[in-house]
């Protein structure tokens, strides 16, 4: 199986003022663009052949300028496209929790059966990513995906194969301080005892009743 960059995009002034971009264009920012420059020597030795990410923006600048400076292609794919939150994008977090705060609630239990006002469902969001990666994970070479949250959590509990899934619907500006990339090897076997959480690591597991239609939904399956 390949193995898999999962990178974050650099920085943004939404990311600075805590605001929710879903699938605004957004550019990057001075800080962001430096990040991404000291990121391509932290990855520049794990073998990438290709970088796929979508057309928007901080995504497709801060993969192109990795392209650049580590001598790879990039690859728009339209599959790629940041989670469309709706009325949400613009706003900031708090502004967001105070006016939706029962749909807030529904989001950290049960994410994929929330959709943002105007916006888009998660599982909706999973059906188009599987169906773009399932022609790069059955090559051999490795690459990178370059995707912006919460879409890249995504990305990453489906190539974990977990069991259980959140989507964080606010980070802190955490891309704003260097938190940039995960390495996967996707699929992970059914066997592996050492997945990695898509929760917070220092936190145990929990299997509560009623979950395991949720599971079905995230795991990576070849899109039909």
């Amino acid at each position: 199986m390949p193995t898999v960059v999962l990178i974050r995009p650099g920085c943004t002034d939404f990311d600075k003022d805590e605001r929710i971009q879903g699938t605004l264009d957004l550019p990057l920012n001075a800080e962001g663009q430096e990040q991404v420059k000291n990121l391509a020597a932290q990855i520049e030795n794990s073998g990438i052949e290709t970088i796929i990410t979508s057309s928007s923006e901080p995504a497709l600048s801060t993969a192109e300028q990795l392209g650049e400076n580590l001598g790879i292609p990039v690859k728009e794919k339209e599959g790629l496209k940041n989670l469309n939150q709706g009325l949400w994008q613009g706003l900031e977090y708090e502004e967001v929790r105070r006016k939706y705060p029962k749909l807030l609630k529904q989001w950290s239990e049960s994410p994929e059966t929330v959709c943002p006002p105007e916006g888009e469902l998660a599982s909706e969001a999973v059906k188009r990513v599987q169906k773009t990666l399932q022609k790069y994970l059955k090559k051999k070479q490795n690459f990178a995906i370059v995707a912006s949250e919460p879409l890249a959590t995504i990305i990453s509990c489906l190539l974990r194969n977990e069991n259980k899934q959140k989507i964080c619907f606010e980070h802190h500006g955490k891309f704003c301080q260097n938190e940039m990339f995960e390495i996967l090897e996707s699929p992970p076997k059914k066997s592996d005892s050492k997945q990695v959480s898509c929760d917070d690591q220092t936190e145990k597991k929990d299997s509560p009743q009623g979950q395991g239609n949720h599971a079905a939904k995230w795991r990576f399956e070849e899109a039909k």
